[in-house]
């Protein structure tokens, strides 16, 4: 079973990355829906958020008020770094825990991707990968992404400005694809990567 970790930032076509590598028979771990699923109502991650950021980022029923949080730790770098060091140990647990129940399977897949946004961020999740693959945005072209996607212009301002940069994830990559021509150019790309480094019979 090879483990790919797929890294970018915000807008730089991660998703769609893994969507093609899903069809290409991969299994895909998307960290953000991991990070997301970690927080849930009674979890000691989500108290341990509430006691860093307050109880404002709570709703009524307990449950996380996404928004608020977001508004609150992409405000600044502190804030953000906080954030990460209570969701990324989580996260990592995770995302090992998966790895090696797909390994013990009577029949486990060839590969699987990792999507990982905040690779350069929190490199250990390099470690539980074969391969890293990084892709290159213009971060003009990643804020329009977003803002499509229904983010608002300021927001996703203020999430790209708390990441790394593509130099930064480059510097930990084994490739790098860069997003900057049409649709079509980036899946040539995807495709010739899945090619040079898949398993045998995938």
């Amino acid at each position: 079973m090879y483990v790919v970790a797929v890294t970018g930032g915000i807008g730089s076509g991660k998703s769609t990355a893994s969507k093609y590598f899903k069809s290409r028979g991969a299994i895909v771990l998307d960290l953000d829906d991991i990070a997301r699923g970690a927080l849930y109502p009674g979890s000691d991650a989500l108290a341990e958020v509430a006691r860093a950021f307050g109880d404002q980022v709570l709703q009524a029923d307990g449950s996380l008020d996404r928004g608020e949080l977001a508004r609150i730790a992409f405000a600044d770098a502190g804030s953000t770094a906080r954030l990460n060091s209570i969701v990324h140990p989580v996260v990592l647990r995770e995302v090992i825990e998966g790895i090696t129940n797909l390994r013990l399977l009577e029949r486990p897949p060839r590969m699987v991707v990792l999507e990982v946004p905040l690779l350069a961020e929190d490199p250990v999740i390099a470690d539980v990968a074969d391969t890293v693959l990084a892709i290159e945005t213009p971060v003009e072209r990643r804020i329009e992404n977003a803002v499509a996607r229904g983010m608002d212009i300021d927001e996703a301002w203020r999430r790209v400005s708390r990441q790394a940069t593509d130099a930064d994830r480059a510097a930990l990559a084994d490739h790098v694809i860069s997003n900057t021509g049409t649709v079509e150019d980036f899946l040539g790309q995807l495709k010739e990567y899945w090619d040079g480094v898949a398993p045998v019979g995938t």
